[in-house]
């Protein structure tokens, strides 16, 4: 497994829970990180795949607590846009996990399952990073999870890039309203907080 970076922890607000959402990272959001990230999503490069799942699982892992009895965790990604994934012809975060799946990455408590699904009048909306601050954190709710197996299911959320927080906040009330217990969640790469010096 690669090593885990130092330091890549955030945590988003969930005030409807008057809780805190823990979120580690691979790395920074800038310089190779970022075209990779970029390349992934936009250019059709799934090869890489292959090359972000081994960090993906390191992290994943590596944050996991063991649940008691042997009740597995879900690894939980947040779906791709209807639209997004048309263009693309593949959702990023999905094969990822898939292909850590396949390469046995992970441990034999995680069990990765789309529970997640875009609301239909959100399915085809635009990337959320092409809105506003405001415009995000007021676009209402874009998913709806599948009934939680038993009430209080661990579940890690799993995106690509944190900006804002407002779409792992949105995953995560959809989850808890389903009757799951969101554990943290994982994502490719954080934003630095806006008085910091971007990367190039």
């Amino acid at each position: 497994m690669p090593p885990l970076p130092d330091g890549h922890q955030h945590y988003v607000e969930l005030p409807l829970l008057a809780h805190q959402l823990s979120v580690s990272s691979c790395g920074i959001y800038g310089k190779e990180l970022a075209r990779a990230v970029l390349a992934f999503k936009n250019k059709q490069r799934y090869f890489l795949r292959t090359v972000f799942a081994p960090y993906l699982a390191a992290v994943i892992n590596a944050s996991s607590i063991p649940q008691p009895g042997q009740v597995p965790t879900l690894i939980v990604p947040v779906p791709s846009s209807l639209k997004a994934v048309g263009q693309r012809g593949y959702s990023p975060v999905l094969s990822i996990l898939q292909q850590g799946m396949r390469n046995g990455l992970y441990s034999e408590q995680l069990v990765c399952r789309s529970v997640l699904h875009y609301r239909v009048r959100s399915a085809f909306g635009g990337a959320q990073k092409l809105k506003s601050g405001s415009a995000r954190r007021g676009s209402g709710k874009h998913f709806v999870a599948e009934r939680a197996p038993v009430s209080g299911a661990p579940i890690i959320l799993i995106d690509d890039v944190l900006t804002t927080g407002s779409t792992l906040r949105h995953a995560a009330m959809a989850c808890h309203e389903a009757g799951y217990d969101v554990t943290l969640a994982v994502v490719l790469a954080l934003t630095k907080p806006p008085n910091q010096e971007p990367e190039q």
